[in-house]
């Protein structure tokens, strides 16, 4: 009786978790529609390209060029940096705990027209530390760099489905004002 009891609330919890539209982190597609079907990435040697393509594999409607020729978009990974900074000190004067920031500049044109400003995507994590355990240390560093990265790209594509695609310059005699008066 406690069994069955037990399996019908964590079901009814289940069922009301799916109800609402919980998902995951980083299981749900992108919530928003991309403004552009096809994409060229610009991404060749930095860290985050992987978790772009990662990322962007998830929209089933986005097809991600080989080359920028024929793409709606180009998105490019201008810079990325990593800083590591002391955020505390314990009163022995050793570190106790480190701020990582994860950067990354983001470039961005659709349909050959760049979308202002680039777009800047920070991410920070706190790694406590211990000398007692620098080996446990450097490979949680690792991890927490990794996750920054997921992260950053993750907002990276979750910005990119609300840009505002940019009109295309106007060319030719409707460029001209109707009220426009030419001078000699």
């Amino acid at each position: 009786m406690k069994h069955s009891l037990r399996f019908a609330l964590l079901a009814g919890f289940a069922l009301l978790l799916t109800a609402c539209g919980f998902h995951l982190r980083g299981l749900g597609g992108p919530l928003k529609p991309l403004p552009f079907s096809t994409m060229y990435l610009e991404a060749s040697g930095k860290g985050i390209e992987s978790d772009l393509r990662t990322v962007f594999a998830r929209d089933p409607k986005l097809t991600v060029m080989s080359a920028p020729k024929g793409a709606q978009a180009v998105v490019s990974v201008v810079s990325e940096n990593q800083s590591k900074d002391i955020l505390t000190i314990n009163t022995g004067g050793r570190i106790n705990e480190y701020q990582l920031t994860y950067t990354a500049v983001v470039r961005t044109v659709i349909g050959g027209v760049p979308v202002d400003p680039d777009m800047v995507v920070t991410v920070r994590r706190s790694l406590n530390y211990s000398d007692n355990q620098v080996l446990g240390k450097q490979q949680e560093e690792d991890l927490l760099w990794a996750d920054a990265r997921r992260d950053a790209a993750e907002q990276v594509v979750r910005r990119l489905a609300y840009l505002k695609v940019p009109a295309a310059p106007l060319a030719g005699p409707a460029s001209v004002k109707p009220d426009a008066v030419p001078q000699p």
